[in-house]
Order: structure tokens, then C-alpha cells, then sequence
């Protein structure tokens, strides 16, 4: 391979930083106070956009979706045959919510590489994503049997403007550092992020534990991540400049540019040879940030429909996800910097992978008499000579069971005289409808008599106490059943050899999940970012980066559409495989990158001294 100085020079360079730069919270000694403060600038955006990144996109979107859907339709809707529930329904509005931003990032992309606009664009999706994001506190609001529908049109919004913006911001990144700084930008970036989004989401947690209305604090916590997002994004539009722009062009109409986008896009294509080195990464990263980016947007909607979490050990998941995740993006950077960006991108993988596999085999607990774990709860009152129930997660009645959806349906018909006081009229639960919390002794006789031939059902309830003590239920569609499905070996080999000695509940199972994923998930992100930098020419930065957001979003579009559709057919863990194989293939492809090679097409195209490997 000629024009190897390049390469010497970059390695050198890439080395001597170590030596040269003290780097301290993001900043970089041998730069100017200007050059630092536009630097901190940029991190900030990723502060502010994190909070919807966290709160909404990875714990309250996926759960709530998923969860208002089940409720809505009884625990699934039956669709030409394929049963579609809570976690494939949001699998859906997941692929849904990208497929915008994957069409049209790389033509704004080429646009915004022939005129000042990276800003303006960012703002424009910023403030879709601001506006819909407060919308989104409304949807509790509507209804059991119109929750959803409106949680999900709002989120399609919201996740347009998140990842819109991402899509350009990532692209400011060349002209903020040299490109043997990328690991050192891109970690950081990443690390304010987590660091914001932890700080907020800490918030959230505290107000939705001890708040007495669940809706409302559900729309404070919409409209103060909207709040959060907009102010902290403030100090990127104000210092950080829009960066230079080669070879500039005045469009005369929206039309005219687009046009020429399309054509940008279209030569690109055809010089895919040229850039061959990125070409094989994009390829790469569709496949792996498709399963990452996947299994960290469903995880909630399967800890709700498959594990039955409680909204708060979401929350403890991800804020443990991000509290390790600070200092390993940091140390990611450093060892990135030591052994090369590729490689540990690939140990991170590696890891996923792993993580993965272990994730497929979460299983709850077999309930035994350990009644508190049970749905409904019959507890008996010495004093009053009755039984009093208290509800898993202390969602209540109106919370588990659907009204009329058609999954409970033989359950509620066998269960509805002990739910609700007096005659309930209309689809959906109303504030009128009064949960039955108190019942005598002969009818939870009558109740365990009822249930005892109808077992064709999600839930499970035991009696605590008096002459029923011990009387339970469990319906074969309970999460603790596990039979049937085509991995289920694994979960039972796992929960009667590893989780039950250990006595690991699913709360302990999802801690293990949050501490693995935390180790690599801002080394994964940060150093695939950083990676792309080193490849892509200046002069097709906004561009290029369209093609890696574009890549992001169909990973995003594809990822989610392959968890629906097996999990639909078969079941969540199934998905979860299919969405493991596709990490494997783009793992695969990582010993055919050269990066050396790349960085020297991405310097000669900027230079215009481009040669082929042929020359």
C-alpha cells in the first residue's frame, strides 16, 4: 500500500497525544479557551438529550406502551392469526418512529455539506422533539383504551426529533478535534450524557416513588425531560460554531437543494469503492448497532410483558447502567487510545454478546408461598374475620386486568363479581368503578372454587391466612410458566441451576443485566462514533454522517420489525435470539477493516490527491 507517511504521521501523532495533552473533564490542555469552551459546548447537547434518551426512549416509552396496550386488549391482540402483545406492539412503533430520519438523514446531510445549516437543523428536530416529548405527558390521561394510541403517536414524534438531531450533531465532530483525538471527543461526549441523564433520571425516580397520583407525576416527568432537554441544549446553539463549509453552494429553492441532496447521495453511491474501509464499517455497524440499539430500546417492554418488573427497577437499571457506564466511556477512550479503536469496539461487542445470551435465560422465580409475589394478594384480618387484597406493584385491580379486552376475558368473567362494586358499564375502567379491596371468607371460597377449571390466563392470585391459607392460583400464561417456547431450555436450566440456588429474582437478574451493559454500552457507542470520524472525509462530514445515521435508523427500523415478527410468531426470547444473530454477523466482519487504508482515502479525497490502491 503507498502513501504510507500518512499513516506514520497519524500513529505518531496518535501516541505523542498521551505525552502532549492533559485532558481533564473533556477539555484538552494544548487547546485555546475558545477551542475548549466550543468543545464543552457540543458535550452538552449530549447532556440535554440524554434525558429524553433515558427516561423516555429506554424506560418510560417501551414500558408504558407496552403496558397500556396489553391493558387495552387483555394481554394481546389476535392479528391474521399472530398474537400481537405489549413488547412486539412497541417493537413496531420503534421501527415505525425511524424509518423518517433513516430516509431523509443523508440527503440533509449532503445539503448541509454545501451550506451553513448543520444548526438550524439540529434546532428544528430539537425543538419536534422538545414539543412532542411534553405531549407525551398528556397520553396518561386519555383512557385505558386510548393511552396507547396517543403514547405512541407522540413518542413516533418525539424519537424523530431525537434522533434527527443526532444525526447532524454527530457530524460537528472533525471540526471540534484532529482525528487522533476522536476516541478522547467521542468518550466524553458520551460521559456527559450519562452524566446528565443520570442526574434527571434520579429525579424521576424520587417523584414517581412517592408521588401519589402516578398520571401526574407521569406528566411532570414528561414535561420536565421536554424543560431539560430544551435548556441544557442552549449552550451548543450559542458557542459552538457552525462549522466550515468546502466547496459551497446557493441553492435558488428547497427544491433545487434537495435535488442536488439526492444527487450528492447518489455519486456517493457510485464511488463506493473508493471508499471501501467505510463502506465495510457501515455494513458492520447496521448489523451490531442494530442488535445494541434493539435490546437496550426493548429491554424495558420485555422486564414489563415477559419478566413483569416494576416501572422502578426500570428506573434502577438504567440509572446503574449509566452511574458505570461514566467512567468506563472514559477508560473505554484511554484504552481505545492504547490498543486501537477497533479493538476495543470489538472486546465491547464481545461482551454484548454475552450479555445477550445470559439476558435470553432471565427467568422470574418459580411464586411458591411467597404470596407477595403473587398478582392479587388475599391477606386475612384477624379483627374483621375478612380478606384484604393488596395488588403486586400496588397497581390495583383496574391496573392488571383489562375491562374488556379479549385476553382476560376468561379470567375477568370468573374473577369480575370479587373486582369491582356494583354494575360497571361502557369499554374501559372508569374513576366510578370501585375495586373490591375487602371480600368475606365464603366468597374467596367461591373465588378459589371458580378459578380452580380456569387456568387459561396471565394472571395469579393466593390467600394469605384464615381457613383458605395457601389457596393459590396461577394461570398458564403466568410469567413463571415457561413451556413451550423454542429456548425455554434455557431460562429453566438457568433459573434451576443458577438463579433459584442463588436465589436471584428477577430484580437481582435485571441489577446483573444493568451492571454488564454498563461496562460497555458508552464504550460501544463512543468508540463506533469515533471510529466512523477517523474515516469519513471532512468535506462530506454532515453527509457521511447522514449515511451512519441512516445506518443507525435502519438498524433501528430493521432491528425492532425482527423482534416483532418472532416474537410474534413464537416468542420475546426467540426475538431476543434473532436479534442476537445479527450482532454475531456484524462482529464477523470486524477483521476486514483497515483503518490505516481508510484514513488515508479520507485525508487524499479532503487534499483532492485521491489514488486508488491500484496507483
Amino acid at each position: 500500500m503507498k502513501c504510507t507517511p500518512h499513516i506514520i504521521e497519524y500513529t505518531k501523532i496518535r501516541y505523542s497525544i498521551r505525552e502532549k495533552d492533559k485532558m481533564s473533564f473533556g477539555t484538552i490542555e494544548s487547546f485555546s479557551t475558545q477551542q475548549n469552551m466550543e468543545l464543552r459546548s457540543w458535550y452538552w447537547y449530549d447532556w440535554a438529550n440524554q434525558a429524553f434518551a433515558l427516561t423516555v426512549s429506554t424506560i418510560l416509552a417501551p414500558a408504558l406502551i407496552s403496558r397500556y396496550f396489553d391493558l387495552a386488549t387483555g394481554g394481546g391482540s389476535n392479528v391474521g392469526g399472530i398474537v400481537i402483545t405489549g413488547d412486539s406492539f412497541y417493537a413496531l412503533v420503534l421501527g415505525f418512529s425511524m424509518m423518517f430520519v433513516a430516509i431523509t438523514s443523508p440527503i440533509l446531510g449532503a445539503i448541509a455539506d454545501r451550506v451553513p445549516i448543520k444548526k438550524k437543523i439540529i434546532w428544528v428536530y430539537t425543538i419536534i422533539g422538545v414539543i412532542f416529548t411534553a405531549f407525551m405527558g398528556l397520553a396518561p390521561h386519555f383512557g385505558e383504551d386510548s393511552s396507547f394510541k396517543y403514547l405512541a403517536f407522540f413518542f413516533v414524534m418525539g424519537q424523530i426529533g431525537f434522533s434527527g438531531a443526532n444525526t447532524i450533531y454527530y457530524a460537528f465532530m472533525p471540526y471540534l478535534a484532529d482525528k487522533e483525538k476522536m476516541d478522547h471527543v467521542s468518550s466524553w461526549g458520551y460521559a456527559y450524557g450519562f452524566i446528565g441523564g443520570s442526574l434527571i433520571l434520579i429525579l424521576h425516580l424520587l417523584v414517581l416513588s412517592f408521588a401519589e397520583n402516578s398520571n401526574w407525576a407521569l406528566s411532570f416527568v414528561f414535561v420536565s425531560t421536554a424543560l431539560w432537554w430544551l435548556i441544557f441544549a442552549l449552550p451548543f446553539f450559542k458557542n459552538t460554531p457552525e462549522p466550515e463549509i468546502h466547496n459551497k453552494v446557493e441553492y435558488e429553492s428547497i427544491i433545487d437543494a434537495v435535488k442536488n441532496g439526492f444527487l450528492e447521495v447518489k455519486n456517493s453511491f457510485k464511488e463506493i469503492k473508493k471508499y471501501k474501509q467505510l463502506a465495510i464499517f457501515l455494513v458492520a455497524y447496521l448489523l451490531f448497532y442494530d442488535g445494541i440499539n434493539t435490546i437496550g430500546g426493548l429491554a424495558a417492554a420485555f422486564a414489563e410483558s415477559v419478566l413483569r418488573l416494576s416501572q422502578q427497577m426500570n428506573f434502577v437499571l438504567i440509572l446503574l447502567v449509566n452511574v458505570i457506564a461514566i467512567p468506563m466511556s472514559i477508560v473505554g477512550g484511554k484504552l481505545a487510545m492504547k490498543f486501537g479503536t477497533k479493538r476495543v469496539l470489538g472486546w465491547a461487542l464481545g461482551v454484548y454478546l454475552f450479555t445477550a445470551i445470559v439476558a435470553i435465560g432471565f427467568a422470574p422465580l418459580e411464586l411458591n408461598d411467597d404470596y407477595e409475589r403473587y398478582d392479587f394478594q388475599y391477606q386475612y384480618n384477624e379483627e374483621s374475620g375478612q380478606y384484604e387484597l393488596d395488588t403486586l406493584y400496588d397497581r390495583g385491580i383496574k391496573g392488571w386486568v383489562s375491562k374488556s379486552g379479549e385476553g382476560d376475558e376468561k379470567f375477568r368473567d370468573a374473577f369480575m363479581i370479587f373486582m369491582i362494586e356494583g354494575k360497571i358499564e361502557g369499554i374501559r375502567w372508569q374513576d366510578s368503578d370501585i375495586e373490591r379491596n375487602i371480600i368475606s371468607v365464603d366468597e374467596g371460597r367461591m373465588l378459589v372454587i371458580a378459578m380452580e377449571n380456569n387456568t387459561d390466563h396471565r394472571f395469579s392470585f393466593y390467600f394469605m391466612g384464615g381457613k383458605l391459607n395457601s389457596e393459590k392460583s396461577v394461570g398458564d400464561n403466568h410469567p413463571t410458566i415457561i413451556e413451550g417456547g423454542v429456548l425455554d431450555f434455557w431460562p429453566n436450566f438457568l433459573r434451576d441451576n443458577v438463579w433459584s440456588p442463588l436465589n436471584f429474582g428477577v430484580n437481582l437478574q435485571w441489577i446483573l443485566l444493568g451492571t454488564m451493559v454498563g461496562m460497555v454500552m458508552g464504550t460501544a457507542g463512543a468508540q463506533a462514533r469515533s471510529l466512523f470520524s477517523m474515516l469519513v472525509p471532512k468535506t462530506k462530514t454532515a453527509e457521511f454522517f447522514g449515511f451512519f445515521g441512516f445506518m443507525g435508523k435502519a438498524a433501528a427500523v430493521f432491528g425492532p420489525f425482527i423482534y416483532a415478527l418472532t416474537a410474534s410468531s413464537m416468542d420475546s426470547r426467540v426475538g431476543l435470539m434473532s436479534i442476537l444473530l445479527v450482532i454475531v454477523l456484524g462482529w464477523i466482519l470486524f477483521p476486514f477493516i483497515n483503518i490505516e487504508e481508510g484514513i488515508r482515502v479520507a485525508k487524499q479525497v479532503d487534499d483532492g490527491t485521491y489514488m486508488s490502491e491500484d496507483n
